[in-house]
This record gives structure tokens, sequence and C-alpha cells, in this order.
């Protein structure tokens, strides 16, 4: 039930980031919904379960994505992984400042390692321009939603939890 329940977090995600992109859009920065879920459930679950929404999360975004299939499957897994590794260290009543500043990190370690994945396959991107351009406005964006999407999923799984 509660991988179901995560499922659908994702689906819905995605759904909201591919469909409502244009309303999202703030001067062509648009919010990675898909990052900010895996990163919340990564926080909220075990260690394996966010590796596992991280992997699940990236590849349904490959589906839908231009990149090549598998480059957010494998970021978006190692972002959980280390969240996990995070999450273990810190203490739980300082999540929400944990899981913003770790969104806002985060999602330009996402872009930055994307990066590389496509400098290595000798495509033409420039990261220093993408970087001025979008990731820094995509991080802030990505961290203000952040608190909203974690309590909103905790408030999810706590009604869950209390009807079964």
């Amino acid at each position: 039930m509660k991988l179901l329940v995560k499922i659908g977090i994702l689906v819905f995600a995605l759904v909201v980031e591919l469909i409502l992109s244009n309303m999202l859009n703030f001067n062509t920065v648009k919010p990675d919904l898909v990052l900010i879920v895996v990163i919340c459930l990564s926080f909220i679950s075990t260690s394996e379960e966010g590796i596992i929404a991280g992997f699940l999360g990236g590849l349904l975004k490959d589906i839908f994505s231009v990149h090549l299939l598998g480059m957010n499957a494998l970021v978006k897994t190692v972002i959980c992984y280390l969240s996990g590794i995070i999450r273990e260290k810190v203490f739980s009543q300082h999540l929400l400042w944990i899981v913003i500043i770790s969104v806002f990190f985060f999602t330009i370690v996402n872009n930055g390692i994307i990066f590389l994945l496509l400098n290595a396959l000798h495509t033409d991107y420039d990261f220093v321009g993408v970087l001025k351009k979008t990731t820094l406005i995509q991080a802030v964006i990505n961290a203000i939603l952040a608190p909203l999407i974690l309590v909103g999923i905790q408030k999810l799984f706590s009604y869950l939890k209390q009807q079964g």
C-alpha cells in the first residue's frame, strides 16, 4: 500500500510537471517537481525506499525526457542515496530546514551531473551559461517549493496511517 502511494505521488508530480509546465514557468525556468518529491521521500522513508523512489522517479522522467534513457534515473538514484546519508546524520526536528538546503544543493548537483554525463557523450552543452541563466533560479524555486511538498507528503502519510 505504502509503495503504491509513493508511486502515485511520483506519477502525480510528473504529470503536474509535464502538463502544467507552462503555468509553472518562471522566465524559462521550470521547477523539477520529481527531484523535490524524491528528495522528500528519501528524507521521510528508509534509505532503501528513498533510493528506489529516486530510481523510479528518474526513470519516469527519462521516459518523457529528451535526454538519454537512464540519465535521470542514475542521477536521482545517487541524489536519493546521498539524501539518505544526510537524513541519518541529522536530527528529525530540523528536517524542514535540511530539506530546503538539500533541495537547493541537490538541484545544482543534479544539473551538474547531467552536464558531466552529456559532456562525456560529446554533446554541445554550455554548463556555465546554463548555471547562470537557469540552475540557480531553479534551485531557489525548488527550495521554496520543497517545504510545501514535504509537509503535504507527511500529511498524506499520516492520514493514510490513521485510516488503515
